[in-house]
């Protein structure tokens, strides 16, 4: 089934262009990007070849005729391949790529679009949530504005005039109450029923964003999730499940509805923060093995939310606090309506963009 284009009369179509990289950055802008082509703006999308994301993005956009995915450079999720793979090879590519297309405006969460830009004389529009990353100057020089969605910063923390600080965290781009409504049907799939298991979650440690942090944080802690509770398993690095405990039920990519799961557990557990603070936010008690307790989106949600760290609260604590809270089921939606008020709709604020430039070519 194709989608109806809402044309504007008067008014010229923008050429947006979308370089994305990792899964959460298609979760941040897919909203911006579905509600563009649904007005018939032309939409460029190149995908970095990692994981199941390309397949991912194409199965979901598929029904949008203005929406063009291009698939260009890969991540072999090692280090080395971050930098080589991923970043110099990549943006010899994508720059030959562009060099045929009109671009009137681009979004990322890297620099190399902005780089692009900056040579090719079009505004690019950066958002991110970490400022500790090698990119965050390259993204300051290039970026027509480098946003970083960050609510607040932690006491004593302060970064360039230049930059500027969103009070927002970019997972309420796709969680917000407005955008997302959760759904009990993907429960079936697996024989759940709403907060009767734990949803534990595996990075694989073999990239720059984990650099330092020791694997198999969650094999370390899997003895002492309570047994009365069914555990649902995401795990990046398929080629080790059979190290963890057998009766976990194991996700089946690609996951469909994973916030509609994440949203009816019980609580979240997770050593990688993304999905960490995607559950914070969803109003869910959730407990991040990693090491970056201190970048400042993270400090955010364990402020907003009900997110915790080793270095906040042992994870034995934890535990033994979240056994004995009985109210968390009430909690939920009382945790989400305060943040929609403390937060600004991210999607409006990056679609005004689009829309002034719009304007200015009627």
């Amino acid at each position: 089934m194709r989608m109806v284009i809402k044309e504007s009369v008067g008014r010229k179509k923008v050429h947006v262009w979308f370089d994305i990289c990792h899964t959460p950055q298609y979760n941040f802008y897919k909203n911006l990007i579905i509600r563009l082509a649904e007005e018939g703006h032309l939409v460029y999308i190149t995908v970095l070849n990692r994981g199941k994301m390309p397949l991912i993005i194409q199965k979901e956009l598929i029904a949008y005729p203005t929406i063009k995915i291009y698939i260009i450079g890969k991540h072999r999720l090692v280090k080395w391949s971050a930098i080589i793979d991923a970043n110099l090879i990549r943006i010899v590519k994508l720059f030959l790529w562009s060099l045929n297309k009109r671009i009137d405006i681009s979004y990322s969460n890297a620099f190399l679009s902005a780089l692009i830009g900056k040579v090719r004389d079009f505004p690019t529009f950066t958002f991110d949530d970490d400022p500790q990353t090698l990119a965050f100057k390259p993204k300051m020089w290039f970026s027509k504005i480098s946003h970083y969605c960050l609510y607040e910063l932690p006491p004593g923390y302060t970064l360039s005039s230049k930059v500027k600080v969103l009070p927002v965290l970019k997972e309420w781009a796709y969680l917000a109450p407005n955008v997302f409504v959760p759904d009990m049907k993907f429960l079936d799939k697996y024989k759940l029923k709403p907060k009767e298991y734990f949803f534990v979650r595996e990075v694989s440690v073999g990239t720059v964003n984990y650099a330092g942090q020791s694997a198999g944080a969650v094999m370390d802690i899997a003895s002492k999730i309570p047994q009365d509770k069914k555990v649902l398993f995401s795990l990046e690095d398929k080629s080790i499940k059979d190290m963890y405990p057998k009766d976990w039920i194991l996700l089946e990519e690609p996951v469909e509805g994973i916030h509609s799961l994440i949203y009816y557990s019980c609580a979240l557990i997770s050593s990688g923060d993304s999905m960490a603070r995607e559950a914070a936010l969803l109003g869910v008690p959730s407990y991040y093995l990693g090491i970056r307790y201190d970048m400042p989106a993270n400090y955010a949600a364990s402020r907003l939310g009900v997110l915790h760290n080793r270095k906040s609260m042992d994870f034995e604590e934890w535990i033994e606090c979240f056994k004995a809270n009985l109210s968390y089921k009430k909690e939920q939606e009382n945790i989400r309506g305060t943040i929609n008020r403390l937060f600004i709709d991210i999607n409006e604020y990056m679609y005004s963009f689009v829309n002034e430039l719009e304007k200015r070519r009627e």
